[in-house]
């Protein structure tokens, strides 16, 4: 048994790096814990699965359903950089009451640092080994934990191809594609991804614990209506390989509208083929930029959140936010954080917060632990921490 944590350094200082977040158990446990919204009456509980199937969520209505049926709210932290992960960050957040962590993969795109891109062409499902390597370990020290886990395959040239001219030109160096090069306009790049997903979700359907499947995150910034339908029918086609040639009938898909998940726009994304009833959860962004106006600042917050939980009631299927969250510069006493979140969880929307850990030293970002560039060591926000630990355990 591990000796118990140290006591936890003043905010903003340097901690030991395996011990740091360990320790904010007992400072950040004697948040004051309130009822949460209530989730409606119990739904029955859903057929068992098949002998010896791993645990899964399911969906039923609006609802998320545990396997032994009980309704839950999914709130919890994205790991959205990658190879930042560390083996002790998972029982941390799940010491903290978390209950979901979202993992990402980055595959065919130009991304903020080296070795970051999984994309292998030749390599089995397309990926790096030793990324998919890595991306398996981080699920398991979730898993461990008794986290669920939110499994995404990311990709910038991907989802839209046009972001910068360093990244069209990173997606199509030829310059073949003034629309962009994406899984739009490349069907073959388009075959290359399906394959990756059916081979990473041929050797997640045995895995417990795993929430659902983000297919694509943030399609087609700056599109218009036209593409919705084009991004429902990509998002169809996925999800059909994965039951089809993957086997995974069981594991629920997660997706959002064009215009790089545009929560205002997130009735859009809604999928009528019955086949797909009780096996997708919608999604939009709801990044919080303030403006120093606060009043008018939590209003435009209020509307955007209103899209997603109108659509929740009118078309009763679930819904979840994959990326909440406020730069700390913005924020500094975590008035907008704090407002966002008890929204959240007043309206009974389950999330995952951006992020925890980032490729930056900067505290004005989004992450809530940053690493020390000289000392290597953790620096935590404990109050931004605090924060989310108080609706997490609400």
């Amino acid at each position: 048994m591990p000796p118990p944590p140290a006591a936890p350094k003043p905010p903003g200082q340097p901690i030991t790096r395996r011990t740091a977040l360990l320790a904010l158990a007992s400072t950040l446990g004697a948040v004051a814990c309130g009822g949460g919204p209530s989730s409606g009456a119990a739904a029955p509980p859903p057929a068992p699965p098949p002998t010896g199937a791993p645990a899964r969520l399911t969906l039923k209505g609006s609802q998320v359903l545990l396997p032994d049926g009980t309704p839950v709210v999914l709130r919890g932290m994205n790991e959205g950089t990658w190879g930042e992960m560390q083996g002790y960050d998972a029982p941390t957040l799940a010491g903290q009451g978390a209950r979901v962590v979202r993992l990402l993969i980055r595959w065919w795109g130009l991304y903020g640092g080296n070795d970051v891109e999984s994309r292998a062409d030749t390599a089995p499902g397309h990926f790096d080994p030793a990324h998919l390597a890595r991306l398996l370990q981080e699920i398991q020290w979730c898993i461990d934990a008794g986290l669920w886990v939110v499994v995404a395959i990311d990709s910038n040239c991907g989802q839209n191809g046009l972001q910068s001219a360093a990244m069209a030109s990173y997606c199509d160096p030829a310059g073949t594609y003034p629309g962009g090069r994406n899984f739009w306009t490349d069907l073959s790049q388009r075959q290359l991804f399906k394959e990756s997903w059916i081979y990473l979700a041929g050797l997640l359907k045995g895995t417990r614990n795993i929430a659902c499947y983000e297919l694509l995150p943030e399609p087609l910034a700056g599109r218009d209506s036209s593409y919705g339908a084009e991004v429902s029918a990509f998002y169809q086609e996925l999800m059909a390989a994965i039951e089809d040639q993957a086997g995974d009938t069981r594991t629920p898909f997660l997706v959002g509208p064009r215009d790089a998940y545009n929560i205002t726009l997130c009735d859009e994304a809604y999928i009528p083929d019955p086949r797909w009833a009780n096996r997708v959860l919608y999604t939009g962004n709801l990044f919080i930029h303030p403006t120093g106006a606060l009043d008018p600042d939590l209003a435009t917050l209020d509307a955007r959140l209103g899209a997603l939980v109108t659509m929740k009631a009118a078309r009763n299927v679930p819904v979840f936010i994959q990326q909440f969250g406020v730069r700390s510069g913005d924020d500094p006493n975590q008035v907008y954080l704090d407002a966002g979140l008890s929204r959240l969880d007043a309206a009974g929307i389950g999330y995952t917060g951006w992020q925890w850990r980032q490729n930056t030293t900067s505290p004005d970002e989004y992450a809530v632990v940053l690493t020390d560039p000289n000392t290597g060591q953790d620096v935590v926000k404990t109050a931004v921490l605090a924060v989310y630990s108080k609706y997490w355990r609400a």
